[in-house]
């Protein structure tokens, strides 16, 4: 009898087939909501440093177009001893840059210029500037700045 107590305790004190010692399994609310919260901040910067990122490519346009427009104000210049505010006589084509309107200002009779890029669409309220001497510089109060 005695080896039969012995044979009976062991097997009651083993866990049943298929089970774990502590009982647990999979992960607890509190785990899966830190994993979700972390994985929502991570989403949250990428989407920031995109949008940074493209804002940046479309900045790149403005300076684009300007320098473009100091180039073909130059060559006018060059043939006409004064600058121009009528972009179609410089033969520009504004299609090609779609994120901004370009116009210009002239200053002391035609010699001086200031051509002026402003944002449309989605990059509306920023501004740059150019002048004769070629440098594009962009507003102050430029929402991209």
């Amino acid at each position: 009898m005695r080896s039969h107590r012995t044979t009976s305790r062991r097997t009651a004190s083993r866990p049943a087939h298929g089970k774990q010692g502590n009982g647990r399994r999979g992960f607890t609310l509190i785990e899966l909501t830190i994993v979700v919260a972390l994985i929502g901040i991570l989403a949250g910067l990428a989407v920031y440093a995109y949008r940074t990122i493209i804002n940046k490519a479309r900045m790149t346009q403005a300076k684009t177009v300007l320098i473009h427009l100091r180039k073909m104000e130059s060559i006018f210049y060059s043939e006409s001893d004064k600058y121009t505010d009528n972009v179609i006589i410089l033969d520009f084509d504004p299609v090609k840059y779609p994120n901004y309107e370009v116009s210009v200002v002239l200053d002391n009779n035609a010699k001086n210029f200031t051509g002026i890029a402003t944002g449309v669409g989605p990059m509306a309220g920023d501004w740059w500037t150019i002048t004769k001497d070629g440098v594009p510089v962009q507003a102050d109060n430029s929402v991209f700045k």
